[in-house]
């Protein structure tokens, strides 16, 4: 069912007060409706104490961040040679990265998260780390159709990436309407 920013803000908010149990949440919708959704509504959104959560973490550029320049120069050069090693890398710094943001606060909101779907990223790192008073909210460019949850769905079919089934329950994937 596609839901208002509000809506979806209240749902929320409900989850939030879940002390115990899986916490992972994700939000579909269009780039543009996302970025109305992440500039508007989330801001708006508020903890089950009435805090304001946090702005959403740029997954692209924290992750190109982590890595110093000249490794990242070695990578890319070997990139084709080594893609397994890249992968490790960018796997490795998304754990360290989820855990420190988590390790900051009981939630974290993710946008932006190309890398991980072009390097096929493993994403349990994500549903592990979201247990017991801590909280992660993916916003992803995506459509649910029937029980597939096809990712990156406005770009050319051959980009598009579908979220594995078993990532989040039915009731925290919440899809914006337009």
């Amino acid at each position: 069912m596609k839901l208002s920013g509000h809506e979806i803000n209240s749902q929320l908010q409900q989850k939030l007060q879940m002390p115990t149990g899986r916490h992972l949440y994700v939000v579909l919708g269009l780039y543009e409706r996302l970025e109305r959704y992440e500039r508007v509504d989330l801001l708006e959104a508020r903890s089950p104490g009435g805090e304001r959560l946090c702005e959403p973490v740029n997954v692209n550029h924290n992750l190109l961040d982590r890595i110093n320049d000249d490794e990242l120069k070695r990578l890319v050069q070997t990139e084709a040679s080594r893609a397994e090693s890249v992968k490790d890398r960018l796997a490795k710094e998304l754990d360290v990265l989820v855990a420190e943001k988590l390790n900051e606060g009981s939630f974290l909101a993710l946008k932006n998260l190309e890398l991980v779907f072009a390097y096929d990223l493993e994403l349990n790192c994500l549903r592990i780390r979201a247990t017991n008073q801590k909280h992660i909210l993916i916003i992803l460019p995506g459509e649910k159709v029937g029980d597939r949850i096809t990712l990156f769905h406005e770009a050319s079919s051959n980009n598009h990436r579908t979220l594995p089934t078993n990532l989040v329950p039915e009731t925290h994937l919440w899809e914006l309407n337009e």
